[in-house]
């Protein structure tokens, strides 16, 4: 049995790296910028959004090149299975042509010891001339048979070494391409490796305008946040919806959309205090051990209270207050040092992993 991007073929996957796939790839690296000269939040905010786009992009092209490398692998397995199963015909070939000659070569030698099928012994020991004909035909008959079988299992034998020489071209150029895609795929996941660390980067820059800015209020309230833990703990989808119009205000978080019930957990150690509210309704309000306050609401139930650490289930995904008849959600908020509400969208993407 195979296994999937390891053992002997990942090795042999490694045989064929296309130079120009090599060039392509230093280019593209070379276009992305490894460090951040926009000097607004905006901008950074804007750059982050940019490159975790282009991470995503990059992240389904290589889950397209893994596909394609699964595949490639299975033909070559396929490949290398008809060589083997041609090579076991061919060894059998290779017996009963060497039977054959054997028997002919014996054959040839007891003829040429006796002389050419003797006329006189054939002559005396028939008893008719009915007797006299078949007797000849008879050993004629055997002397172009034995070449019949002769010639038939040497020409199979020459067929089947044929088709074990097309075969292992075949299985020689499936390799190629076997190695040719893991390349590609190894390259592919390094670049997103790259893309990936110069985002953690630009993050921790938006974090620290963040903290000198207040999100864009002036004040500079935001308390370094130490391992935040993304709030879902499942299958989920959110975009930049801060700010965005909501009846008599601008919505103040953002919302995380999952199934109803998924767990919602403790972004950061602290104390859980559970709440009820017309619009919020079931929510929690986490006061962290870092001096910020972040907000969980719509919640279809609670969990843990009291002090948690980072990472525990704190309530569940719902639709209670006015998102009743909506999708469920999390509708999440940040509160730097217990003051006014920041984006958190920059927050929930870095930790987003």
């Amino acid at each position: 049995m195979r296994k999937k991007y390891g053992g002997d073929m990942a090795k042999k996957g490694a045989l064929i790296f296309p130079v120009t796939w090599l060039v392509t790839l230093a280019i593209l690296v070379a276009l992305v910028p490894l460090s951040a000269p926009a000097a607004t939040l905006e901008e950074k905010q804007a750059e982050a959004e940019r490159t975790r786009r282009q991470i995503e992009a990059m992240k389904a092209e290589s889950q397209r090149l893994a596909q394609e490398y699964n595949a490639s692998l299975d033909e070559y397995e396929a490949v290398r299975s008809r060589v083997e199963s041609n090579r076991q015909q061919l060894e059998k070939a290779q017996k009963d042509y060497k039977r054959a000659r054997t028997i002919l070569n014996e054959r040839l030698r007891s003829i040429y010891k006796s002389g050419e099928v003797n006329s006189l012994e054939v002559l005396l020991e028939s008893t008719s001339l009915d007797d006299l004909l078949n007797r000849y035909d008879f050993f004629t008959y055997i002397g172009h048979r034995d070449m019949q079988i002769f010639d038939e299992v040497k020409r199979l034998r020459e067929e089947i070494s044929e088709r074990q020489r097309e075969l292992e071209e075949e299985e020689t150029r499936q390799m190629q391409v076997v190695g040719t895609l893991n390349a590609k795929r190894l390259a592919m996941e390094a670049s997103i490796t790259q893309q990936q660390a110069f985002l953690d980067n630009l993050n921790k820059e938006i974090l620290n305008l963040l903290a000198t800015t207040g999100g864009g209020g002036g004040t500079p309230v935001l308390t370094q946040i130490g391992s935040f833990v993304f709030p879902v703990a499942g299958p989920h989808s959110f975009s930049n919806d801060w700010h965005a119009p909501r009846t008599g205000h601008l919505h103040q978080g953002n919302d995380i959309f999952a199934a109803m019930g998924t767990p919602c957990v403790a972004c950061v150690t602290g104390t859980v205090n559970q709440g009820q509210g017309k619009n919020a309704g079931l929510y929690v309000r986490l006061v962290g051990d870092d001096g910020n306050v972040f907000y969980y609401m719509h919640l279809q139930r609670f969990a843990a209270t009291g002090h948690v650490s980072a990472g525990t289930v704190i309530g569940y995904v719902g639709d209670t207050g006015n998102a009743v008849g909506g999708p469920p959600h999390l509708h999440f908020e940040i509160h730097p040092g217990g003051g006014p509400a920041i984006n958190p969208y920059p927050i929930l993407v870095a930790a987003d992993r």
